[in-house]
């Protein structure tokens, strides 16, 4: 018994395992900013990728910050706006559906720092589909 609970086991770890890379890798990268929290608003210009997203994830990493607004700007010269307000912490991220799927141009954001003793955060734009 205690040798088919151990199998068990190691079947639904590794099928975890598995998941994991399968859903990081439907997100590409389409680009990052040092936010030293002296320019607001911010952009983040789109890497020459092929494709079109019809969601966009923005991470935020190195110190706590508050993305306010969020414009997605696309290729066609269309925008999409967010009233986002939402406190993201260090290793956090938020996911935007977007009202269809179009090639970005540019991800701008408005911001705040979370504290008075904030340096700089790295935010980080992924698209997927």
């Amino acid at each position: 018994m205690k040798l088919a609970a151990r199998v068990a086991c190691l079947v639904v770890v590794g099928l975890a395992a598995s998941i994991v890379p399968a859903m990081a890798a439907g997100w590409q990268a389409l680009g990052e900013r040092i936010v030293d929290f002296r320019t607001n608003p911010e952009a983040v210009v789109a890497k020459a990728t092929d494709g079109t997203f019809s969601k966009v994830k923005i991470e935020v990493s190195q110190t706590n910050m508050e993305i306010q607004n969020v414009k997605v700007v696309f290729d066609d010269g269309q925008s999409f706006d967010v009233a986002l307000n939402k406190y993201m912490g260090a290793g956090s991220s938020r996911v935007i559906d977007l009202p269809s799927a179009k090639a970005i141009q540019k991800v701008e954001f408005t911001y705040r720092p979370a504290s008075s003793g904030s340096k700089v955060a790295l935010v980080r734009i992924l698209g997927s589909n």
